[in-house]
């Protein structure tokens, strides 16, 4: 057994390598020499007693899948926590042998130099905000599906030709009485089913969407952009977060990955695509609000249409949406709404 021993009175360091039932954690000093390292199961009283002897020990634990609870309860019990940017980290801390005692112990070493790639840690009610909309984002993946194989079914006997909008109320009433072979028929009786049951989520999920915006003032402010309709509005708020860590526009656009990425090398220099860091629905939603803003904001248009002649129609639309998100930051950094000398005025 490992003696207690209590290390209050010098910096104290954890790597913790998470996973879903157990915990590698890497203590160590200011000059990163490992004082223990111990597997921990993912229980709160054996977490506990394990950091008891380290009360004032600076936690760094990479950003994967079910990390939130962890993170809260290092917290809760008195600790800091600095969240890893697991790509950036593995960049550093590359190594042909990989294993869960060397990567705790290489979180560890990091914090501890103060070279440890750190992200964003969203609050609690931006976390909830972020879930609800991925769940609405999955139910309509899930009704798309079902169309997708309702046409499948139908293609197998050549039939629904006839109906042009084959999931209109009209559409599919022609549906539930086709003609098709018994077992096909029974398919996409359940499959129609199952279509008006996402579809029915979905309504609630924008029934919610709309509520909400009218609860915030600075999702309100949003949809005074060109484009921007509820749903975009939240999916700003909630994956930015907090906006006045975001001294600039561009540290904005860069972190939502929306920037060409930069190969540069003695006197050459290239830009390619853009770095599509960051959240992928937010560029998304983003891209889609520059289709319709071009539709509707005369500059915003002329800005499209500039680079379009130039690099094509993708490229131009992309320049749209970074546009928009310069907007949104400033829309959000000074809670004022949309003015239309926010878009550079178009040239003559």
């Amino acid at each position: 057994m490992r003696e207690s021993t209590t290390f209050s009175c010098v910096s104290i360091f954890a790597g913790i390598d998470y996973h879903k039932k157990f915990s590698l954690v890497t203590i160590g000093d200011e000059s990163g020499a490992v004082i223990t390292q111990q597997r921990l199961p993912n229980d709160r009283i054996a977490i506990k007693e394990f950091f008891a002897d380290f009360p004032t020990a600076i936690c760094a634990v990479e950003s994967c899948r079910g990390y939130e609870w962890f993170v809260d309860y290092l917290k809760d019990l008195g600790h800091e926590v600095r969240l890893v940017n697991a790509y950036k980290a593995k960049l550093i801390a590359q190594s042909k042998c990989k294993t869960d005692k060397i990567d705790s112990r290489a979180l560890m070493q990091l914090l501890a130099k103060d070279f440890l790639p750190t992200c964003y840690q969203p609050s609690p009610a931006e976390r909830r905000l972020r879930e609800r909309l991925r769940w609405r984002a999955h139910l309509v993946r899930y009704a798309t599906r079902m169309k997708v194989r309702i046409h499948s079914l139908l293609d197998k006997e050549n039939a629904g030709l006839s109906a042009p909008q084959l999931f209109s109320t009209e559409g599919k009433k022609f549906l539930r009485n086709i003609q098709l072979s018994d077992s096909r028929k029974a398919l996409l009786m359940e499959h129609l089913d199952m279509l008006d049951y996402f579809e029915k989520l979905v309504t609630a999920e924008d029934a919610w969407v709309k509520q909400t915006v009218k609860g915030s003032e600075s999702a309100q402010l949003l949809t005074t952009i060109p484009g921007v309709g509820n749903l975009t509005a939240l999916v700003i708020l909630a994956e930015l977060g907090d906006i006045t860590r975001f001294k600039t526009a561009k540290q904005v656009v860069s972190y939502a990955g929306l920037v060409p990425a930069v190969h540069s090398s003695a006197d050459t220099r290239y830009l390619g695509p853009i770095t599509k860091e960051g959240s992928k629905m937010l560029r998304w939603m983003l891209i889609q609000a520059a289709w319709i803003a071009v539709r509707t904001s005369p500059q915003l248009r002329v800005s499209f249409m500039s680079v379009r002649n130039r690099n094509g129609k993708n490229p131009g639309v992309v320049s749209v949406a970074r546009k928009l998100l310069k907007i949104a930051y400033r829309v959000l950094r000074d809670q004022k709404p949309f003015n239309a000398e926010l878009v550079s005025k178009p040239s003559a």
